[in-house]
């Protein structure tokens, strides 16, 4: 099954959101005897920070020379990017040899007949058509797993098969009942807590918390960022249900200035001051909760000098969060896609460039809260330039011009947009609104040899 057959069928199941649960999960790991027990977690939940914590975590323990899986959702451009091992994204051959384990020994499924299923169904050609995400589902017949649930016991098994050390897992949606709930972690990291997915999560910051809170195991140690009141009671609550040690940022570890001369504290020597790669006052936290889980991976034997904690706290990446292209760094991407994380974006913006103003591309999806991630955003604009997203759900521009203004212009596409706007290089270019708007605009800039600038 080459690597288009094995997404095709991938994206053909439920998606996340569908059902929440262990069990399907746990019977698929026992069939393939257990790969996740071959790994150290850490496992990372939040509402904000998960992926660039993850990515800081990820960095930390490559420069202290362990083999490490990082696992993390969506992508951008590639589906492989979801695996990382060693900083990169797994390749499509290792997914290939992977998938047919997955099918056969995991689900009990022939992969002859999934792939004859995935050529009848024509599954390759109409991933990519315009009603795919509606029609998503036609391969549940064949397993109750859902998208979410078949990619983390992939990764389990990429990151197994590869002999990786420490596995970074990020959780999908909440916690509690989330896939990756499933592992027994070392070291579980609960990032900032906010309102969302309160369809599956519930309608308070209570709610969510408890969910998010859910990955909290019996005496495994529990490292929060600030958290709101409401947050911060049921993270000590269920961490004291647990036995769990809990540490909170400002209370337990702390981290002192901003991204451009940062220090850190946390159960051992200051380290720092240093660079972060990744920019904005939000970021300095994220690398605190990861430098917090250091002294508890000690604990298990791992050897982590401080001067590995500091190389790879400046040597982490995130694609697509404040991510600067061009030799100026002028072109900014950021997948801002809801109100908090617009303000975060737009203070990370005058943190870098101060007052001056840049021209704005935005696109988002259909369901977001359009007027919160408009407002603060509109500000810093001299242009404000609105496309669509390449998605089904990609909401129609011309809507967003009662609150970005008549002068807004609309392009067609993505490519369209950078098409138009990123060949002058003279003044700043703010591409945001949507993950899938800053994937297409990341898949331009390569293609024509535009390379992320270097921090």
């Amino acid at each position: 099954m080459d690597i288009r057959s094995a997404t095709a069928f991938l994206y053909a199941l439920k998606p996340r959101g569908i059902r929440f649960g262990l069990e399907a999960t746990r019977h698929t790991l026992e069939r393939l005897g257990h790969p996740e027990r071959t790994l150290q977690v850490i496992h990372v939940a939040g509402s904000k920070g998960k992926g660039s914590t993850c990515a800081f975590l990820d960095a930390v323990l490559r420069a202290a020379g362990h083999r490490v899986g990082f696992f993390s959702s969506p992508h951008l451009q590639h589906f492989r990017e979801r695996f990382r091992i060693d900083g990169e994204p797994v390749s499509d051959s290792a997914i290939e040899r992977a998938m047919p384990r997955l099918l056969q020994d995991g689900l009990g499924l022939d992969p002859a007949e999934v792939e004859r299923f995935v050529q009848g169904e024509d599954l390759v050609r109409r991933m990519h058509g315009p009603g795919w995400y509606t029609e998503r589902g036609a391969a549940s017949r064949w397993t109750t797993l859902t998208f979410f649930e078949c990619t983390t016991v992939l990764a389990l098994l990429l990151f197994a098969e590869a002999g990786v050390r420490f596995a970074v897992m990020e959780t999908g949606m909440g916690g509690r009942l989330d896939a990756t709930n499933v592992l027994s972690p070392e070291v579980c990291v609960i990032t900032p807590i906010q309102l969302e997915h309160t369809r599956w999560l519930g309608d308070t910051l209570e709610k969510i918390a408890t969910e998010k809170a859910g990955i909290i195991k019996p005496g495994v140690p529990v490292i929060s960022a600030r958290q709101a009141p409401e947050a911060a009671a049921v993270i000590a609550a269920t961490a004291e249900r647990q036995q769990a040690p809990l540490w909170m940022m400002g209370r337990d570890f702390f981290a002192e200035g901003d991204f451009q001369r940062a220090s850190f504290v946390a159960g051992g020597p200051r380290v720092g001051p240093l660079r972060l790669p990744l920019v904005g006052a939000h970021q300095v936290e994220n690398a605190a909760c990861a430098v917090a889980c250091v002294p508890w991976l000690r604990r298990t034997g791992a050897i982590i000098p401080d001067s590995a904690v500091a190389q790879g706290l400046t040597q982490a990446r995130w694609p697509g969060r404040f991510e600067r292209f061009g030799p100026n760094g002028l072109i900014i991407l950021d997948g801002a896609h809801t109100p908090d994380s617009a303000v975060a974006l737009a203070r990370c913006f005058r943190e870098v460039f101060g007052p001056r103003r840049t021209r704005l591309l935005l696109g988002m999806l259909a369901d977001k809260e359009a007027a919160g991630i408009v407002a603060p955003l509109a500000p810093l604009a001299c242009e404000i330039h609105l496309t669509r997203p390449a998605d089904v759900r990609g909401r129609d521009p011309s809507t967003l011009r009662s609150l970005a203004g008549p002068d807004a212009r609309v392009h067609v596409s993505v490519p369209s947009a950078m098409e138009a706007l990123a060949t002058d290089t003279a003044s700043p270019l703010l591409v945001t609104g949507s993950l899938t708007v800053v994937g297409e605009a990341r898949a331009w800039l390569l293609a024509r040899g535009v390379l992320p600038t270097e921090s």
